[in-house]
Parts: structure tokens; sequence; C-alpha cells
């Protein structure tokens, strides 16, 4: 039987700060602990004319179509300590049980750009598979103008654009389980993958990302 080729990628634009560089020695150890490959992409890759954020969907370009599943990561992601679970044995694209993610995702059908059976993730983590990114790739229009509502900072972005792909498309989805895009302000944690936040607790205060992340370490959870 074949094996599967895996990958896990992350995007950046600009100068990688240091929670950056952290979180790129994590993930890149992680690939290695369960046997995948790692890239990490920088600039404007996508879209050059769309936000930093946008260019995640370069996930769905076609040098990767060698690769049976693909995981975009945001580069604010860890795993949690000495992970070994395997991402890519779970199934799903990601994160879209949330509060947050039901909330936006109400709002693109109230504007009639998905329906109630497209699925909306958070942009943190995206996992796809061959059928789907080539799908999704099909069906992309020409005209890029579609793109130009989530082309604002903070206002949906790559999260749009995926979404909206998947409803163009009738593509099949699945969302994957809570465990692999948890925010670090939480209570506590399961293995899997923690996203830095800037909030201490649901309620706040807030601080930098990068005292929160030596707080989890400190607490050994990452």
């Amino acid at each position: 039987m074949r094996k599967e080729r895996n990958i896990i990628l992350q995007h950046f634009t600009g100068k990688l700060r240091p929670l950056d560089k952290l979180s790129i020695e994590n993930i890149k150890a992680y690939a290695k602990r369960i046997g995948v490959e790692y890239q990490f992409i920088d600039g404007q890759v996508f879209r050059y004319h769309l936000t930093p954020p946008c260019q995640k969907v370069h996930i769905l370009a076609e040098k990767w179509d060698d690769y049976d599943n693909v995981l975009m990561l945001d580069i604010d992601m860890f795993v949690t300590r000495n992970l070994i679970v395997n991402v890519f044995n779970d199934n799903g694209v990601g994160l879209g049980t949330g509060p947050t993610q039901i909330r936006l995702k109400e709002r693109l059908i109230e504007w009639g750009r998905i329906d109630q059976n497209t699925g909306y993730w958070g942009g943190a983590f995206y996992k796809l598979n061959q059928h789907q990114r080539k799908t999704l790739r099909a069906a992309m229009p020409k005209d890029d103008s579609w793109m130009d509502l989530y082309n604002e900072p903070y206002k949906y972005e790559d999260e749009g654009i995926i979404s909206e792909l998947f409803y163009k498309s009738g593509c099949e989805w699945s969302n994957a389980h809570p465990k692999w895009q948890q925010d670090s302000f939480l209570p506590s944690h399961e293995p899997g993958m923690i996203h830095i936040r800037t909030k201490i607790t649901p309620q706040g205060p807030k601080r930098e990302k990068i005292e929160n992340f030596y707080a989890m370490q400190m607490a050994g959870i990452i």
C-alpha cells in the first residue's frame, strides 16, 4: 500500500518576530516526529494585491498536487508538549464549531455569499485533501473581484475566501476536532494544537502573545 504524502505549511509576509520563529521551530519538530514534510512560505504568494492572511489560500496551488493532504497553519500555532498524535489521521478541514465561527458564518449567509450547508472555519488551521484542493481551485472565478469583500484586515480575509470557494464548488467537508485549534486563553487544554492569543482569560485582560506563550511553556503545556 502506498504511503500517504502529507505536508505542513506555515505562511507569513514580512520580517519574522520572536514568536513566529518559535512557532516555526515547534511545528517543524512536530512534522519530523510524525514523519511528514514541512515548509515555511513567505511573501505574497497567492494574490499580490490581497492582505497577507489571504495568502494562506496558497494551500490550493498546483505545486502541492502531489500531496495527499496539506495542512496550513498560522504563524502563532504550537503543538502541545511532545505531541506524537498525527493530525493527518483525523478528518476535518478546521475549527467550525466555535462561537466566533458560527457568528461570522451567519453574517456571510445574510450577505448571500454562502448558505447554511457551507462550512466556515477559523483561519489558523486548514487541512485539505487532494480532491478538496483541486475542486476548490477549479471553482475559482477568473475574475478576482469577488474576493474584494475579504481584502481588508480583520474582515474575513482567507476565511471568507475558503468558505465561499466551498460554496461555489459544492465540495464535501467536515469539521476538525476542536483540539486542533485550541485558544491559549482556555482554562484547560488537551493534546493537540494551541493558537496563541493576546487574551489571558476568555474575559481578558490582554498582553503580548509571547508572554502568554512563555506562561504556557512554564506550565508544561507547550
